[in-house]
C-alpha cells in the first residue's frame, strides 16, 4: 500500500538521521492494524535487524499502561476512590492533603524524582524517602511531572489489592488482552532493545533486558512508574481496546465509562508561551498538540510518552491510535531529535489515515 510504502520510507529518514537505531510502529483503528518494524534493534557492539517481536522498555508509558489501568480497575471494583488521602492506605506518608487524584494528575506537589537516587539500596528505602519528600509546590496548585507521585499509586495498588503491582497488572489488564509478552524484569532477554551503555555503580556496559530507569531498578524493576517491557503486538491491543471502549475481541475489559473517564480533562495549566495548554487527565495527557501526537489529531486525544523512546497516542474522534516503540537512549540518552521526528510521523499519518480505513 502507497501510504504504508511512505510512512516505513519517512521513518527510514528519521533512522538515517540518527532519531533511532529502529522503530516498530502500529496504525490502530477499531477493527484493523497495520504493523510495521524498521532499522536495528541494537547498534552496539554489532548491529542487529530490528523484528516486531522486539521487546522494548516501555519507560514512563508503565504509568498508563500498566499504573493508571490498575487504578482504574480498582475503582470499577469498588476498591477505591479517587479522592481518598495517600496516608489512608501509606501512613507512614507525611502530607495529610495529597489524595489519589493528585498522584494521578501529577499535582500532588511532590518532586519529580529523589536527589542522588545512586545512593539507595532498594525499595523500601526509595518509598520511605519519598514518604518524607518536601514538596516543591502546595498540592493542586500546579501541574508538575513526578515519577515518585507514581512510585506511590503503585504502592497503593499493591496495598489496596494484596497483590504485588505486576501480578495484578498480568490479571486485570496483561492477560485480558492476550498481551503474552508484556510485564516486568522480562525472561527473554536476548528479544529486548538494548537501551544506554552506561557505567555506574549499579551497571556496568550495555543495558539489555534489564529496566533503564535507575530508580526501578533499585526497586527491583517493578514500580508505579517504569519498568514495563512490551512489544507493538502487545500495545496495539491495548490501544485497540481504548478505540473500541473497553472491549477487545468480543470481551469486556473496562467498562465504557471508565474510559470516557480518561478522556475528560482534570487539570489544566497555562503555558505562558502558546495558545495550546497542558492539560492533564487520569495519568494521560490530553489534547496536547505539543506531545508525540503532532498537530493534526484532535481535542479528544490523549497521549503519552516514555524516555527511552516509546510514545502512544489515541484519537477517539477520528478512532485511531498509533504506538511508536524505539530504544532511541541505544547507546546514549544524549539523542533528542526522536521528539520532533515523532511529530512528523504523526502528522504524516493524519493527513493520510482516510486512505487505510
Amino acid at each position: 500500500m502507497e501510504v504504508i510504502e511512505k510512512l516505513n520510507q519517512l521513518i527510514e529518514e528519521e533512522i538515517a538521521r540518527g532519531a533511532f537505531p529502529g522503530a516498530n510502529y502500529a496504525i490502530v483503528f477499531k477493527d484493523s492494524i497495520y504493523y510495521g518494524s524498521l532499522g536495528n534493534k541494537r547498534l552496539l557492539p554489532n548491529h542487529e535487524i530490528n523484528s516486531l517481536d522486539t521487546i522494548y522498555d516501555m519507560a514512563s508509558l508503565s504509568k498508563v499502561v500498566s499504573t493508571t489501568s490498575c487504578i482504574m480497575k480498582l475503582l470499577e471494583l469498588g476498591k477505591l476512590r479517587l479522592f481518598t488521602k495517600v496516608k489512608t492506605y501509606i501512613p507512614e506518608f507525611r502530607h495529610p492533603n495529597v489524595s489519589i487524584w493528585h498522584l494521578i494528575t501529577h499535582t500532588s506537589g511532590l518532586p519529580e524524582g529523589l536527589r542522588n537516587i545512586l545512593s539507595y539500596h532498594n525499595k523500601k528505602e526509595i518509598i520511605d524517602a519519598i514518604c518524607q519528600s518536601d514538596f516543591v509546590y502546595e498540592p493542586g496548585t500546579k501541574i508538575s511531572y513526578s515519577d515518585l507521585g507514581f512510585i506511590m499509586l503503585g504502592e497503593i495498588v499493591e496495598k489496596v489489592s494484596g497483590m504485588p503491582l505486576n501480578e495484578f497488572a498480568e490479571k486485570y489488564i496483561f492477560k485480558p488482552l492476550d498481551m503474552n509478552d508484556t510485564g516486568y524484569n522480562p525472561k527473554d532477554i536476548n528479544r529486548c532493545a538494548p537501551t544506554e551503555e552506561r557505567h555506574d555503580v549499579i551497571l556496568d556496559g550495555i543495558v539489555q533486558g534489564k529496566v533503564h530507569d535507575e530508580t526501578s531498578y533499585l526497586m527491583g524493576g517493578v514500580a508505579g512508574h517504569a519498568g514495563l517491557f512490551s512489544t507493538v503486538l502487545d500495545v496495539s491491543h491495548f490501544v485497540q481496546m481504548i478505540l473500541n471502549e473497553g472491549v477487545y475481541e468480543g470481551n469486556r475489559v473496562f467498562e465504557k465509562n471508565t474510559i470516557d473517564r480518561l478522556f475528560v480533562p482534570e487539570v489544566t495549566q497555562k503555558t505562558g508561551v502558546m495558545v495550546d495548554e497542558v492539560t492533564r487527565g487520569l495519568g494521560w495527557v490530553i489534547a496536547s498538540q505539543a506531545g508525540p501526537n503532532g498537530d493534526l489529531t484532535s481535542k479528544d486525544t490523549i497521549h503519552h510518552t516514555g524516555f527511552t523512546g516509546t510514545s502512544i497516542w489515541i484519537d477517539r474522534q477520528n478512532e485511531i491510535g498509533f504506538c511508536l516503540l524505539t530504544n532511541r537512549v541505544h547507546p546514549t540518552r544524549a539523542n533528542i531529535s526522536h521528539m520532533d521526528a515523532r511529530g512528523r510521523i504523526s502528522n504524516f499519518i493524519m493527513s493520510n489515515f482516510q486512505k487505510l480505513k
